[in-house]
Parts: C-alpha cells; structure tokens; sequence
C-alpha cells in the first residue's frame, strides 16, 4: 500500500512546497537541425528558411523562453560557414556545398537571438560522424572533404554508427580546433554538448589504447577507465580552450539523466541497477567534470515521468542537485513524450510538465536553476496546452539568467538619467542614458532589466516588478498600463554573464488619465509603407482626417521600441529603418485616441 501511495504523496509534497525566487532561472529551448527535426526543411530557398527560424524564435520569445541552443555541428559537418568542415547536408540536401545565395544559418541565428534578448548557445556533437553506416558512401551527405572520408583511420565503428574516436589525441584536437574556430569567430554565449560520447555497443578500439595506454591496465575494467579518461581529458581541454579564448563564454553538457544506479547517494541514484547509466554505457564521468569545475552545468536529460518505475523524476532531481559541486544543474524535459500514446498514462496528464516545472523550482532543490526542453516543434504544437502553462502562467514575466560567479562576480555600471513619458492613455516611453562603455568585456553591458510598480518603493528583488529585459537600447515602451493608475520605473543594467548593475533613478508617471476616445473611423488615419532600395529604408506616408500632429512608434518582433518620431504633420512623408536589422517590425501611428499600425518586413533574399 505505501508503494502505491508514494508517488501521489510526492507529487503534492511537491506542488506545495515552498519555490525558489523565479527572477533568476534558465528557460531554454533545443533547436534541432539534424536531419531537419525543428529547423530546416532542406528544399526551401534561403529566404524561406530564415524566415521560417525567425517564426520559431518568435515562437519561443512568446513562450517566455530566454535561452536557445542552436546544433551548429551535429554529424563532423558545419551549420556555417567553415574552412574546417563540409557545409551540413541538413541544410540544402548536398553536404559541402554553400547555400545558393551565401548565407550563414549561425551568424543569423546569433543576431536574431540577440535581438530577442536570449542567450545563444553553439549546440556540438563532437564525436558523432556518421548517424548510420548505411549512407556513409552517400556523397550528398558526406562530401569528399568529410572526416570520415579524410581521416578514416580516426573513426570508430560501433553498430551502425561511426564516431570520432575519442581515443586518439590528434582526432580530439581536430575537435578543439573546430570549438576554437567557432569561439573565435562566432560571439556565442555557451557552447553545448549532447549525451553522444561512445555510442553502446561492441567497442574495437584496441589500437587506440595499444597506442596510448597511459598506465591504465588492458582489463575491462581498465579499459573503460581509460576511456572515461580519454573523455576527461577532452572536457578539460575544451574548458581550458574556452576559458584562453572567451572566458565569459559558457560550457555545459546535457548528458542522459542517470549517471550511476546505487543505493549509496555517493555512488549514484537510487534508479533501476537495469537502466541506461552513461558512467559505464558512454564512459562520461559527469559527476568528475562537475568536480573539477571542468564544465560550468550539466543538464541531465530526465525523459521520465513523476513517479515512473525505475527511473523516477521524482527521485533523481533531488540526487542531481545534491551532486552540482557549486555547477548548476538544468534539467532537460521531454517535451517530445507529451500525449504520446506510446509513452503511458502520465504523459497523457496536462500537468505532468507543470508538476516538474514546480519541482524544479522548489526550495529544497537550489542547485537547480532552470530548464531545457526538447525540442523546438514540440513547444510549437503544443500539446495538452503545456506550452501554454509555460506561457501564460510559469514564464508570463521575465527572467535574468543566473549567475556563474566563478566566472564573474562584478556587476556593470548603473544606467542613469531614466525619464518616463505618458503617450495616450495606454503607453508610457521610457529613455535612459547607457551606462558608460566599459573596457573589459566581461564588464560590457549587453542588455537593461525593466522594473515596475504601482510606488516609488520599488523592490527588485520582486520578480513580479520585471516587465521586460531588452537588448541593448536605451529605450522602452509599456503598453501593459490602464488609466487611472500610478506607476514608478527604475532600470538596470545586465553584463554577459548577467550580473546585475544598481538600479537607476527612479522614474514615475503619478496618474495615467484617460484620453478622449473618438468615434474610430476607418480612414480616419491612412499609413502607406514601402522600401526605399536607394537607402535601405522604408518610406512613409502618413495622411489623416484630423490636422493634429501624429507621433510614429516602430517596435521590433520582440515587442521592443526600435525608433519614435513625435509632431509628424499629417501629409508628410518620412523614411525609417535604414539602420534597422533584418526582420519584421510593427508600425505604429498614434493621432489622439486614433492608431493604425502596419506590419514591416526588412530582409534580402
């Protein structure tokens, strides 16, 4: 009988047990380019395809996601462009050949995050190289200057699957340099590793170890210490590449979810001695990396449900965060197992993400700091409307990334000079004087925290306050206010690796009156918009009923104020944009009580 009970008893501990302060926590999203599981569909032209990943960042900024992790290299093959590795055959169906209109898939995606205010992380399969042995002869998914075809004597063959063997010094430096060559000229956030180390299987790597023994005795139990250490010595040589080249720049891994079954939690997870334990299945000492500081997370991929047998969620959050070593831990959630027949009863329930998301973000738990769904479509189909729990519920308000104060622990300097001006009766536009420009990068202010509330007292510890984290502007506009209410700003400034600035002056709109609506009509105000391609910008005729002067608002995708005009004169034609990114933008024109808006789109072919 208590066997039966102890799940439910877990769950409700669970949903009420004290949380964590959510102003701090990862939110993050994978974003699958192997074989076009999110992103991309193979036969669309460059355009289509940018269009399509500027839909699903989009997606995820609505979402409340604050993290994404792009897979840039998933088979020793390049989702940009690389004087290392053959162009990806998942993004034009012929591997080593450069899009048709030369584009970079990774630059894009970096700049279009940025604009978004997520964190970008280079998401790497590093030894992976060919996913199935049947098509390793297949040209168009492994050009001639593929690895395997230029280093055969570097790949290891485990069933079908050919690996970069781990075993071989000169093969785990070629996948250095490639982590070197994508820090160096790409400003990633993070770079990021999946669970794909040693595949299972029947392993023949004698030669490797008769090459480079190291002292580790020819056992099996030698052996797989031997390979456990080629792996360490791997993770200890890309922190030590990243910490040389951009120490600011995060490094993590998302292993599988068990690392070791035992009874002893110094050992391992009380989980079944029968399931999948990457430890001894794919030789990746997680705990030892966590140890040495030689990774800055682990995101333990933790595809069960609460309660499951042998593989409890319920049971292995809590052996994860007590083995963090002061790391952070975030959990990978399987979004993709959601109203799955196949998958059983719990995951047929709508709160068995709700459940784990509150798990997580229990007192009991502080090690764990946030979470990681896979993948990108499932979040987008959204099923049993668990993406809209997350939406409008978990992740309704901003979060800050938490901080890595062995990395860095100095906060950037303050912005100041915050104004707060009343548009209308349902817009208040903030303006702020930058902080000034820093030398060290670590110190470089990159984004501005947003704070709100109905007194001049405003605590920004109080995750409610936050209203937005924007990029690097020095502007904002709310639209979230209703008349008749008071409402006091203050601003602060987030270096790269988040730490948080003091707070600005203060800044307050005391009553926010209403404004006279007028009967609308619908050309009371007519907005004509096209582009210019003499300056890159968009022309703009502004014509309306009324002769009162029109104040012009253009927001980008993420709801951000790009640029205001105020006192247009009605007949006038303006031009805007031509400093603007590529990507869609929202035009908005306000005459009194009277608005039109207009969708913009800037981009090339």
């Amino acid at each position: 009988m208590n066997k039966i009970l102890l799940p439910f008893l877990m769950f409700c501990f669970f949903s009420t047990a004290a949380q964590k302060s959510d102003k701090r926590e990862l939110r993050g999203a994978w974003i699958t380019t192997y074989l076009g599981l999110d992103w991309p569909v193979r036969t669309q032209t460059p355009a289509q395809q940018r269009s399509a990943l500027l839909t699903m960042l989009d997606h995820h900024k609505a979402t409340g996601i604050n993290t994404v992790y792009f897979q840039v290299r998933s088979q020793s093959d390049a989702m940009y462009e690389s004087s290392l590795e053959p162009w990806s055959y998942d993004l034009n169906g012929t591997s080593g050949v450069a899009p048709s209109i030369l584009w970079d898939p990774l630059h894009f995606a970096i700049e279009e995050s940025r604009k978004r205010a997520f964190e970008f992380h280079a998401w790497i399969n590093p030894f992976r190289a060919v996913a199935n042995n049947a098509n390793a002869s297949n040209v168009n998914m492994y050009a001639a200057s593929h690895i395997s075809k230029t280093h055969p004597q570097w790949m290891l063959t485990v069933g079908n699957v050919q690996i970069i063997n781990p075993g071989i010094a000169e093969a785990r430096a070629h996948i250095v340099k490639v982590i070197a060559d994508i820090l160096r000229r790409y400003d990633v956030d993070g770079i990021h590793f999946d669970d794909y180390f040693y595949p299972t299987g029947t392993i023949n790597d004698n030669d490797a170890y008769t090459a480079d023994p190291r002292g580790f005795p020819n056992t099996t139990a030698g052996i797989a210490d031997w390979r456990r250490d080629n792996l360490n010595l791997f993770i200890k040589t890309v922190n030590d590449s990243i910490t040389a080249i951009k120490p600011w720049v995060k490094f993590g891994v998302s292993p599988t979810g068990i690392y070791r079954s035992s009874t002893d939690p110094a050992i391992g997870s009380p989980t079944s001695s029968g399931a999948l334990q990457h430890y001894s299945a794919y030789f990746a000492d997680t705990k030892k990396w966590l140890q040495e500081g030689w990774v800055d997370y682990i995101a333990p991929q933790l595809y069960w449900s609460i309660g499951q047998t042998g593989s409890d969620y319920g049971v292995l959050v809590p052996w994860w965060n007590n083995n963090a070593f002061g790391r952070h831990i975030y959990i990978g959630m399987a979004g993709y197992k959601v109203n799955d027949p196949a998958q059983g009863a719990a995951w047929a329930s709508p709160s068995q993400i709700p459940s784990q998301v509150r798990m997580n973000r229990s007192s009991q738990f502080a090690n764990v700091l946030g979470g990681i769904y896979f993948r990108s479509q499932n979040l987008i189909s959204n099923p049993l409307s668990f993406r809209d729990s997350l939406r409008l519920h978990f992740y309704a308000r901003p979060a800050l990334q938490p901080t890595m104060p062995w990395k860095d622990n100095v906060p950037p300097s303050p912005a100041s000079a915050l104004t707060a001006t009343q548009y209308g009766s349902d817009s208040v536009v903030l303006k702020w004087s930058k902080a000034p420009a820093a030398v060290n990068e670590m110190d470089k202010v990159k984004q501005y925290v947003v704070y709100r509330s109905a007194t001049a007292s405003i605590n920004i510890e109080n995750a409610a306050n936050i209203i937005a984290i924007t990029t690097d502007t020095a502007a904002f506009r709310d639209v979230s206010i209703s008349a008749g209410n008071p409402y006091f700003y203050t601003v602060t400034a987030l270096d790269r690796l988040h730490n948080e600035s003091a707070v600005s002056n203060i800044a307050g709109v005391n009553f926010v009156t209403a404004v006279s609506q007028p009967v609308q009509e619908e050309d009371a105000i007519t907005v004509v918009a096209g582009p210019n391609p003499g300056s890159g910008a968009f022309t703009i005729k502004i014509t309306a009923k009324s002769p009162q002067q029109v104040n012009v608002f253009v927001s980008n995708s993420a709801g951000q104020l790009v640029e205001r005009r105020a006192g247009i004169i009605p007949g006038s034609t303006i031009m805007m944009g031509s400093d603007y990114h590529n990507g869609i933008y929202v035009l908005e024109v306000v005459q009194g009580g009277k608005r039109k808006t207009l969708k913009l789109i800037k981009g090339g072919n």
